[in-house]
């Protein structure tokens, strides 16, 4: 039996309906993959001497400030981002506004590493242990004479790491001193 030509044609129009249902249109675009930030340091190992590093530099640019009474901003921006950024600035502009300086170094030891983020972001993807000692530094007021009698020791620290895309580097955005002895 033939089908009428209307039947046939209502017949194809609906399997092509139906097909084109089921078939990938070029009409529709796939969104642009967009750029995920891959963690810098093949192994835990590598993370850690880059925090340690990168601690180095902030340690020898708080050095520098306190020695001389100075608030770089832009030169503490290289070592530093965020809440600890705005707390660096804060504080070396109270001490420098009050004639006072630091005498002596800040160092650091027996860095551990807590964590290394590998997820993709770029805020908190260092934290590490840090004995710093502060037995050589004391501060001194205008006129050279010491401010207190108090003697610094070592202390414990916690202190996290955001990466820069744009220094291509790690800078402290969190210390936070423990109090503890090391």
């Amino acid at each position: 039996m033939r089908l009428p030509n209307l039947v046939r044609a209502s017949v194809g129009v609906l399997l092509l309906a139906v097909l084109s249902g089921c078939t990938p249109s070029d009409a529709i675009t796939s969104p642009e993959p967009t750029a995920t930030f891959v963690a810098p340091y093949a192994t835990d190992e590598e993370a850690l001497a880059a925090a340690e590093a990168a601690y180095a530099d902030y340690v020898s640019v708080i050095n520098t400030h306190l020695n001389d009474s100075i608030v770089d901003e832009d030169l503490l921006a290289t070592v530093a981002t965020g809440a600890e950024l705005a707390s660096l600035i804060e504080s070396h502009t109270r001490l420098a506004d009050a004639g006072t300086r630091s005498v002596g170094e800040v160092t650091f030891d027996q860095t551990k590493l807590q964590r290394y983020s590998t997820d993709g972001s770029l805020r908190e993807i260092l934290v590490v242990y840090v004995c710093e000692d502060l037995s050589d530094v004391y501060l001194v007021n205008e006129d050279g004479s010491r401010v207190t009698d108090e003697a610094f020791s070592t202390e414990l620290a916690q202190v996290t790491f955001d990466y820069s895309v744009a220094l291509g580097a790690l800078l402290v955005s969190d210390r936070d001193p423990w109090g503890d002895s090391c």
